[in-house]
């Protein structure tokens, strides 16, 4: 989303004039506020204003200040590759794993930024169905040990797979084709 129109909408969500919203823009370098005229500038893209009034205008429309600080960012980029790079950095931010990573006070594991890394995983993590059994898996654990049976199945050759398939069909438990 374009920085203007970030801040138009959330001023018209919050239901504030400009006047209004300027009049809360209390900076240190803005002891008064901000005018009227300069809220408008900024809805139609001709103004971005400093690092300090977008956090004040996050805090005050209620709005993420890191978006509104990237949005204002890719708004004074002086180039497309600029722009495009900023964009990029929003879809990242936007993404709840990144989110919850930059949350942490903690470092990740080397393991999980190999494993991130890995062709397969990253396969595996774009597969719905995957990620659906590994998280119903997880939840039953400790009813039922499915990462075993998972091993046991990957262990298996053709004629004991045949076999285990053959019986599970009998009881009526067809995996989906």
């Amino acid at each position: 989303m374009q920085f203007a129109e970030m801040i138009k909408g959330a001023r018209l969500q919050a239901r504030l004039s400009q006047r209004g919203l300027a009049e809360q823009l209390i900076t240190a370098q803005k002891p008064e506020g901000v005018w009227a005229t300069y809220i408008g500038q900024i809805e139609k893209g001709e103004k971005v204003p400093s690092d300090e009034v977008c956090i004040k205008l996050a805090e005050v429309l209620e709005l993420d200040s890191s978006e509104v600080l990237l949005a204002a960012y890719q708004a004074k980029a002086g180039s497309e590759e600029g722009r495009a790079l900023f964009a990029k950095m929003a879809r990242s931010l936007a993404d709840p794993v990144v989110r919850q990573l930059l949350a942490s006070k903690e470092p990740l594991e080397p393991a999980l930024l190999d494993a991130l890394a890995d062709a397969e995983t990253q396969s595996l993590l774009s597969d719905r169905a995957w990620l659906d059994a590994i998280s119903k898996a997880r939840k039953m654990q400790k009813k039922r040990d499915v990462l075993a049976w998972l091993a046991l199945g990957v262990a298996m050759d053709d004629k004991q797979w045949g076999a285990l398939t053959a019986v599970m069909g009998t009881m009526g438990l067809d995996p989906p084709a």
